[in-house]
């Protein structure tokens, strides 16, 4: 048992070492052919380097073949180019040769031309017994008897084709000129509406006992309108600036909510504070729209006050921005200057700020623009763009066109609200020209008025006689509704503070 053992174990050993050697024999048998096989891929990657270096070399070479070539052609083109110009250049100068020569024939021509009329003049003037000057303004004198009719046709037709040409030629301008201009048209009546939040504030406005109303238009020196209308109230005055700044202080108090004459005073008093302030910032907002820089304050101040200005219904502000832009495009259809036509037609209506009733505001206005340092072109276009004055430039012109464009549009103006305005002006100057007289206020378009009287100029046993030199002078001078109620209010504030 145990001998099979041994011998078992002896058969695995000496298995075990045959199958080891025959291993290690396998192994150096795969190296050998991995040698074999490194070697042979060498070898190849060898022949495909040389194949990919001639490969290489040929196409080196035809490239620069190839740039040869076309190196060749392209100075062969430059050459041809070059043989073809000199062949141009000396025709050229045989050209120019030969106008040099056919110039000195016809300078030479037109030199005897001048001998033999001169020769002829001369032997006419001996003929005829005048002198040179002579017999050419009989020469002239006889043509023009001879065919005067001809003449006037001729220069008749010549006027009336010129003008038929003009006239083409501006409404080519202008319909050029008048699709580029877009603006809107604002008028002004004499009343504004005001939006309430609910119509709870229209008792608020009343106030108890009317107190509130009654401060309200004392103050402001409008009339408020509260009617049946839904969450709306209207203020009605002729005069512009007075609508503009009960309307704001109105809206104030809307929105403040506390509606009583302590408040009505305080808004009325920032309101008339700040009313300078919006109405340069309305001169820089015309300035903005119009692409102009900015200006001297005093002159910013003038454009902004034409925002409160209306001429005829149409907004002053509104209609001078619509004249610049217009003047602007006509210039520029011209050649002409577009910034000096857009501040001329800016400017031409700024004398409206300062005219009253029956003033002349282009007169007024150039002078302004003269103090002012502004340019001899626009003081002009503003003093003749009524034909009030002759017009020395033709932006003067171009401004008077679109003056007249952009008042003469449809609904733009309204003649009897001007007329309207103008007698209500007229009305309240007559009314205040009364001694004692501080404030008017006209109401129902003529019908009622209002007088505040100043309590240390004027008693009480003074109204009545007030009131009737008041009716006097408006049964004198002015036209009138067939009743005009007059009522005049003397009160005495007293305001006292404790410390």
């Amino acid at each position: 048992m145990i001998l099979n053992i041994i011998i078992w174990i002896a058969a695995l050993g000496i298995g075990a070492a045959g199958g080891f050697f025959g291993y290690k024999k396998t192994l150096t048998e795969k190296a050998i052919k991995f040698k074999e096989r490194m070697a042979k891929a060498k070898e190849l990657e060898d022949e495909i380097l040389e194949e990919a270096k001639k490969k290489a070399d040929w196409v080196l070479e035809r490239a620069e073949e190839k740039a040869n070539r076309i190196e060749e052609q392209r100075l062969k083109k430059m050459e041809e180019i070059q043989n073809k110009l000199l062949e141009r250049e000396e025709k050229m100068w045989e050209k120019l040769e030969r106008l040099e020569k056919e110039k000195e024939k016809v300078i030479e021509k037109q030199k005897e031309v001048e001998d033999v009329i001169k020769q002829q003049t001369e032997k006419l003037a001996e003929i005829s017994g005048l002198n040179k000057q002579e017999a050419k303004d009989q020469l002239f004198s006889n043509m023009e008897l001879e065919y005067q009719e001809e003449i006037k046709e001729f220069v008749e037709k010549m006027k009336t084709i010129k003008t038929e040409e003009a006239d083409k030629e501006a409404s080519q301008i202008i319909a050029k000129a008048l699709p580029r201009i877009s603006s809107e048209a604002v008028n002004e009546f004499t009343v504004k509406s005001v939006d309430l939040p609910s119509e709870d504030y229209k008792w608020k406005l009343i106030g108890r006992e009317w107190r509130n109303i009654s401060f309200f238009e004392k103050l402001t020196w409008v009339e408020l309108i509260i009617d049946d209308t839904p969450m709306v109230v209207r203020i009605s005055s002729f005069d512009s600036e007075k609508r503009f700044i009960a309307a704001t202080v109105l809206k104030k108090l809307v929105k403040d909510g506390r509606i009583n004459p302590h408040y009505i005073e305080t808004f009325y008093n920032q309101v008339v504070q700040d009313l300078p302030n919006i109405l340069i910032e309305k001169g820089k907002e015309a300035l903005t729209q119009l692409n102009l820089p900015m200006m001297k304050p005093e002159v910013v101040k003038l454009i902004g006050q034409l925002y409160l200005r209306y001429s005829y219904g149409q907004s002053v502000r509104l209609h001078s921005v619509e004249v610049a832009k217009i003047s602007e495009a006509i210039a520029t259809e011209l050649w002409l200057d577009p910034i000096i036509a857009k501040k001329a037609g800016l400017f031409h209506d700024i004398g409206k700020i300062i005219a009253t009733t029956w003033q002349s505001h282009t007169a007024l206005g150039a002078e302004a623009l003269k103090k002012l340092g502004m340019d001899d072109i626009i003081v002009n276009a503003a003093e003749s763009h009524h034909y009030d004055v002759p017009m020395t430039s033709p932006y003067s012109r171009i401004v008077a066109a679109a003056d007249a464009i952009s008042a003469g549009r449809e609904w733009a103006r309204y003649d009897t609200t001007e007329m309207f305005i103008e007698k209500m002006s007229e009305l309240e100057k007559l009314i205040k020209d009364v001694s004692g007289v501080d404030k008017v206020h006209i109401m129902q378009a003529g019908r009622e008025i209002m007088v505040y009287v100043n309590p240390e100029k004027i008693s009480d046993k003074d109204l009545e006689s007030t009131l009737k030199t008041i009716g006097t002078k408006i049964e004198e001078q002015l036209d009138y509704p067939w009743i005009i109620r007059i009522t005049a209010i003397r009160e005495n504030k007293l305001v006292e503070f404790l410390r």
